[in-house]
């Protein structure tokens, strides 16, 4: 098979609408993110080179066409390097999708396969002290119906530390309150997880569903519309929680505090008291071990633990001397 026939439009359709949910079990999100990477792939190629979509060969997906593409991408849109990543690893997939479906086009894909990633700096993990916490727990008022809703998601979403699309798209049915509290929910990949709740959080949700009628079909939160609520909804709710929190707790102020960072924060309180980083993976549904050891290396207050275990050396300092044969050794290099 030649690269003009290798019928590229139909393989990205089903790239994007099987291999990646199905097959894969990607989650909606990433396949949303990868489509936009494409999209813009294709927009680029279009009009820069004057290549519409629908005749879009494997030939245009070379490595200079991709490099033009991913600079274009950081010279006019100020994408930075991690954006720059994020777009190259959606047509690596791609690539290396249809190796697998057309492997004769193999050598076609190889340079493209070959661009490296752009370095980034990995930035401290942000999470909340227990105190800040406790204050935006407390935040919102227990008064109304919008609030006790919102002290019940804080409440699940720092016990469990879930996704915010995990949180948002539970179900009442989710969630098991007797004879202990435990939330089963469908993580990213698909991959199936059943926490534990503290006896608050059972008590607060067990409250949440009786006063409102919930049937175990309906979504566990809804907006005011009944419906579930939506990422943004969250993000919204969470920021007047912190806003009013900073009142009583002076410190939160000068974070910056979204969804993700109660599941940072659930991760690093798990860490603090003790639990192991093998478990915290697991509660927390990573893939790999790397990515929770992110939380190891953000706790300066474990740092300093391990410091005061390591006694400074009792003598004088210690300067290495090498052998004469060493020193012309080294002076010959």
């Amino acid at each position: 098979m030649t690269t003009s026939q290798c019928d590229i439009a139909r393989h990205l359709k089903h790239f994007l609408t099987e291999y990646l949910p199905q097959v894969q079990g990607r989650s909606l999100h990433t396949v949303r993110s990868y489509r936009d990477a494409l999209c813009l792939l294709l927009r680029h190629l279009q009009e820069k080179h004057g290549i519409a979509p629908n005749r879009v060969t494997v030939g245009d997906f070379s490595a200079e066409n991709i490099m033009g593409f991913l600079n274009e991408l950081q010279r006019s849109h100020k994408n930075g390097n991690a954006t720059r990543n994020l777009r190259l690893a959606a047509i690596r997939a791609f690539a290396m999708y249809l190796q697998r479906k057309e492997p004769t086009l193999a050598g076609d894909l190889t340079s493209l396969l070959a661009i490296p990633s752009k370095r980034t700096t990995s930035k401290v993990l942000g999470f909340l002290t227990r105190d800040e916490m406790e204050a935006v727990l407390e935040a919102p008022d227990a008064d109304t119906w919008s609030g006790k809703r919102d002290r019940a998601l804080f409440a699940i979403m720092y016990n469990t530390g879930v996704r915010v699309s995990e949180i948002t798209g539970s179900l009442v049915s989710d969630v098991t309150l007797t004879p202990s509290g435990v939330f089963h929910f469908r993580g990213k990949g698909r991959k199936e997880r059943a926490l534990p709740l503290w006896k608050r959080t059972v008590t607060m949700l067990r409250k949440w569903i009786a006063a409102n009628h919930l049937r175990q079909e309906q979504p566990l939160f809804a907006n005011a519309r009944g419906q579930a609520m939506t990422r943004s909804g969250v993000e919204k709710r969470l920021r007047e929680a912190v806003r009013k929190a900073g009142k009583t707790c002076p410190s939160i102020r000068a974070k910056r505090v979204s969804p993700h960072t109660l599941r940072h924060t659930n991760a690093m309180h798990l860490l603090q008291a003790g639990v192991d980083v093998t478990v915290i993976a697991m509660w927390l549904g990573h893939e790999s071990i790397e990515t929770t050891h992110r939380y190891v290396t953000a706790d300066l207050e474990l740092k300093e633990k391990a410091l005061k275990t390591l006694q400074p050396p009792s003598g004088g300092a210690f300067r290495f001397r090498p052998d004469d044969e060493l020193l012309k050794f080294l002076q010959l290099l």
